[in-house]
């Protein structure tokens, strides 16, 4: 069966994703962390934080679609290397520079801590992130090394036998830390994503759904994934997990063409750099603004601007370039090696 073209709706999501948690950081977070000085500020948006969510399921559509493509396990995670790192470290060095020059410590992460967050393993080890929102980097990682046992073992086509597996395994371990609740299991689960292994099967089985048609086998699975999420974290979290495979569904039957506006795509294309870069840098200039006065939810327009702004400079300046040169140098060590063993 051929392959069908990407959507672009898809990318628009992302975007829109994106700008939800870019608000809601800089309206309900920094409120929890700093305190806004403008009393009654503005409440919207405090469910914003569910914006990663989409941001997963996004993500196991788009990876499952790169993994059955690539011609190996280093192929996949160089592609992922390159497209993630550039970006990545360009944002690290502009959120520690902003934020060292800032008066705000409590951001503030050491020299060393910085280096090592551009490994991007840092959790893994116990690391502060340069940025609060690198936390998704660790889930992200995680999944991609799954993806890439996936490779190793030729199971990437078994994808019921290998989600089965992996919900079924999460579950254990999400009930053996709710019954045990020992620091072992709480790392067991945060470290093996089970809070976020629904979505991205979920975004694997619309990925299948797209390419293969209406099978009853991939909505069961879907199905499971929102039981899953219910019964694990929470009424609201499955009420917006419900919420996102609807949007998925509208999506694949050409129910929501808005979402191909220019500007939405567009927003989709810097919603990479623009997660990196808002958080910290956002919460330098908010404090900045308020003690000089400038006191009013109006004023958000500042640290909002600046991020598009900085996140479209890093997609033209950093992103497309050394996706570029990175992937023609890669082509090309290919080509080499393929000449050499013939």
């Amino acid at each position: 069966m051929a392959e069908k073209k990407r959507f672009a709706e898809i990318d628009a999501l992302r975007g829109i994703a994106a700008m939800i948690v870019v608000l809601y950081h800089y309206i309900v977070f920094y409120d929890e962390k700093f305190g806004h000085l403008k009393e009654n500020y503005i409440d919207i948006l405090s469910f914003g934080h569910y914006g990663v969510q989409l941001f997963f399921i996004i993500s196991g559509f788009v990876i499952y679609m790169s993994v059955l493509k690539v011609k190996s396990t280093s192929d996949f995670l160089t592609k992922r290397a390159i497209r993630l790192y550039p970006t990545y470290i360009f944002a690290i060095v502009v959120t520690a520079l902003v934020v060292g020059l800032s008066s705000v410590d409590t951001l503030k992460t050491g020299v060393i801590d910085t280096f090592i967050n551009m490994t991007m393993f840092q959790d893994f080890f116990g690391v502060k992130n340069v940025d609060g929102v690198y936390w998704s980097l660790r889930v992200e990682l995680t999944f991609y090394l799954l993806m890439a046992l996936l490779l190793i073992f030729n199971l990437q086509k078994r994808v019921m036998l290998f989600t089965s597996i992996w919900l079924g395994t999460s579950a254990i371990i999400q009930i053996t830390n709710g019954i045990a609740g020992t620091e072992t299991t709480a790392l067991l689960e945060k470290f093996s994503m089970s809070n976020y292994c629904q979505m991205f099967i979920t975004g694997i089985m619309f990925y299948y759904i797209w390419q293969h048609g209406n099978h009853f086998k991939y909505y069961l699975m879907i199905g499971a994934s929102l039981i899953y999420d219910f019964s694990f974290e929470g009424m609201t979290n499955g009420l917006f997990t419900l919420f996102f495979i609807a949007v998925f569904f509208l999506i694949l039957n050409d129910k929501m063409q808005w979402l191909k506006s220019n500007t939405l795509v567009y927003l989709g294309a810097l919603s990479f750099p623009l997660y990196l870069i808002h958080q910290n840098i956002g919460y330098v200039i908010i404090q900045k603004l308020e003690s000089l006065g400038f006191l009013h939810e109006v004023f958000l327009a500042v640290p909002l601007g600046i991020s598009l702004a900085v996140a479209h400079i890093i997609l033209h300046y950093v992103e497309k370039p050394s996706h570029n040169v990175l992937f023609k140098l890669y082509k090309e060590r290919q080509l080499a090696m393929s000449n050499v063993s013939r």
